[in-house]
Order: structure tokens, then sequence, then C-alpha cells
């Protein structure tokens, strides 16, 4: 089939791919090559005994399509399809580490055959059910040598922050991961005397440009060497979130019995799940089919979620962020989407998580209903928590003013009308209530 340049969509972050362009059609993931010299070289790459290697150390699955065409390319590749994607600042230090050692991997499998990427930055690798995968296929090149820039460019993207990770400063190694090629940490860290002290065990490699094989394996030594310590349980480490039922899919508390209720009858394709925690609603979305983008703001609780996607192989995507402070957009010209457009999802989960935003953090109301609607698609599973809720009356704050069920019904059916299910739970102290908006 010939196709279109107007009925295929290009991948924003192709536009600096030298070897061809990522694009999208019918719901699948293509790279177009233009150039003859790396589709010969891709053609053998895929039909090698060893290419199964590098799948299992990391590389996105991929293989070749031959009944579709495309005006100029010698070569049509497809990707297996991830369903999110994650800037490298949602990811925790624990994650960014194994990122790092996951690209560490698909490179000795391809030096071991005499290739290897040619650029060595994170943003070519996506979570994929609790581990990762490198997706830029279009970055492997034939050689023998490992270029000059490519360890000063690990250096600078993987290097400094696992360096500082490993040292215990995880904030300043999320501050650092922020920054995309400019920023003070950048600039810091480019200086030849920061250089010098931080890495001058790294810094060895650069007599190994020649040996690709030695240069991989000391690398790899530099990055068991080099592992983050732990950020602690924080405030919600040591929160029960799988008291009483453990399985997701037999759920006992009301709240838990809801949301099993509403997602096993709507059947979304994809959810969000805003603040997590350790993934228990996750995990039940996930068992009832869906792919799950699921957040929080404590490296241990995310570090648990993505744990738990590894250990049940669920599809869940398990990424570091504050509810109240979206990642805006990045890279060149602000081609990689915020994470309103790139987590996107039929259906949003707010449980347990008005009262602690809006109340302790001072979210405006209308603010916390424009960020669930800005990833719904299709629906909002929220939970609100009265003032006059045990866990909350005694806390030493005035609601605001707006801060009531009507006001959260008003400011939701903007965009979602219709309250398909909704259950009050008053018990125990309990005042709360909890709604399924739909459009």
């Amino acid at each position: 089939m010939n196709l279109d340049l107007n009925n295929i969509e290009l991948a924003a972050g192709s536009v600096v791919d030298e070897t061809g362009k990522v694009f999208y059609y019918n719901g699948g993931v293509y790279r177009a090559i233009y150039s003859e010299e790396y589709a010969e070289i891709y053609r053998l790459i895929l039909s090698s005994s060893w290419f199964n290697d590098v799948i299992e150390a990391g590389l996105i699955e991929t293989e070749v399509v031959d009944d579709l065409q495309l005006d100029g390319a010698k070569l049509i590749l497809q990707h297996r399809k991830l369903p999110f994607f994650a800037h490298p600042v949602e990811f925790t230090s624990h994650m960014y580490w194994e990122a790092a050692y996951t690209f560490l991997k698909v490179n000795c499998a391809l030096v071991n055959n005499g290739y290897m990427t040619k650029d060595s930055h994170p943003w070519n690798l996506m979570v994929d059910k609790g581990k990762f995968r490198f997706i830029d296929f279009g970055s492997i090149v034939k050689t023998e040598l490992v270029p000059v820039y490519w360890l000063d460019e690990f250096r600078r993207y993987f290097g400094v922050p696992i360096w500082l990770a490993s040292r215990g400063w995880h904030d300043f190694a999320l501050e650092y991961r922020r920054q995309h090629v400019n920023g003070f940490g950048i600039k810091l860290f480019d200086l030849d005397i920061v250089k010098k002290y931080a890495f001058y065990s790294l810094s060895k490699l650069d007599k190994l440009h020649n040996k690709p094989s030695e240069f991989f394996s000391q690398l790899g030594k530099w990055l068991v060497n080099h592992k983050p310590t732990s950020t602690g349980q924080g405030d919600w480490g040591h929160y029960p979130q799988y008291k009483i039922s453990d399985n997701p899919l037999d759920p006992i508390l009301p709240k838990q019995k809801f949301v099993f209720d509403v997602l096993k009858k709507s059947r979304p394709r994809t959810v969000l799940d805003c603040a997590a925690n350790k993934g228990y609603y996750s995990e039940m979305a996930a068992k009832l089919g869906a792919a799950v983008i699921a957040f929080d703001y404590e490296d241990c609780s995310v570090n648990e979620c993505y744990a738990l996607a590894n250990r049940e192989q669920l599809d869940i995507t398990a990424v570091r962020m504050d509810f109240s402070y979206p990642t805006p957009p990045f890279a060149m010209g602000l081609v990689f989407g915020s994470s309103f457009e790139r987590f996107k999802s039929e259906i949003v989960l707010a449980i347990g998580l008005v009262h602690h935003v809006c109340l302790t953090q001072g979210l405006p109301v209308k603010i916390f209903c424009e960020i669930c609607m800005n990833y719904a698609l299709d629906g909002i599973i929220f939970e609100y928590v009265d003032p006059t809720d045990f866990h909350v009356k005694d806390w030493p704050i005035t609601p605001p003013h707006d801060y009531s069920l009507e006001a959260f019904i008003a400011y939701f059916s903007n965009k979602f009308p219709n309250i398909v299910e909704s259950y009050v739970i008053k018990d125990e102290g309990a005042n709360r209530q909890l709604l399924f908006f739909r459009r």
C-alpha cells in the first residue's frame, strides 16, 4: 500500500532524525528509512540471529513492513507501540538509573556485533511495564569506534544526575534533569574543574574509544558504583493503600467497590491515576484491561508502583509528578507536549486527593477541576472530602469559600455534565462523596 503524507502523522521528535522519520498510521508506530545505506544495515540487523539479544537487552520490538510504501523511503519499520511517553524529569532517581543501565545493556548487545547507538541521552527511553525500552532504532550505527562526543553526552545527560543521586542529593538531581540543553546545572557541570573532580573515573574512558567492548564494560562498572541512595519513605510511604483488600479485583471498602464497578462497566482503554501512591487503583484498572499512567510526587511511592508493574507485568507507566505542577512542554521548539497532552486518558481517577491539594496546598478549586479535565477524554472518577470529615475537621485550615460539593459539580459540569454514578460515605466520622462525571 502506498501511503500519502496527508494520511500519516509525523512524530514531533523525529524532526532531527537523519536516517528517517517516525510516523503514526492506523494506530501503529512506523519509521521510514530514506537512506539506502541504513536500509541495508537495518535489514541485516533485523535478520541476524543475535538481534533477539538486543531486544532482550531493552530495544523496542521492531520488524520490517514490506506491504507499506512511502515516497522516497527505502524501508519501512514498525515498532511496538507504548501507550505513554514520559519526560526524564518524570522518572525517580532509581528509575533514571535503570534507564541508563538499560541503555548500557542495549549498547553492549550491539557492540558485540559491530554496532552501537550514535546518541547517548535519556529522551530515547520509555517506561514499559516496570522496565525501560530504548525506542530510537534510527540511532543504531555500524562502527568500530566510540565517537568522541558520545561519552561527553552521556556524562552530561546521564552521568551528572546519577552522580548527584548516588550521593543522596536527589533534589539537585531532579532539578538538573529539568534542564534540557541549557540551565545553571548544565553550565556548572560543564566546567573543566567540576568535570575533573566529579568525573575523574568516567573521564578515563576517553582512552578506550577504539575499544568499544572494554569501553562499555568499564562504563557498566561506573554505573554499578553509582547507584542512587534510598530516598526514604517520605510522607506517604507507610500509607496502607492496600488495607483490607489486597486484591484490587476483589474490593471490600465502599470506595474501592465504587471505583471497581465504574471501571468494570466503562472498560476504558486508558486511565490516569492521579496521586497513585503504591498503585492500588492503577493495578485495578490495568487488570481490567486499561493502559494506565500513574503519577505521584514522592519517589518511594512511584518506585513501588513501578516495581508492581514489573512484578505483575501490568501495563502501568509509573512516573513522578506533582498534581499541582504539571510538566510543561519541552525540547526543540517545544515539540514534546506537556503532561496534559502526553497523559490524556479516557478516564481520570482523582481519589483521596482533593482535600490535600485544595485545603493543605491552597490550590483553587477551579484549577483543580481544570487540571483533571485537561487530562480526561471521557470521564472523571472524583472523591469529594467534606471539611467535616474526621480526617480533615481538625486541620488548622480555613476551607476556601468555594470548597463545596456544589462548586465541584458546577466546574466539572462545564465539560462533563453527566453524573453517571454517585455514592455517599457517612460512617465512623467519614463525610465523603464519590461521583463519576461523563460527557
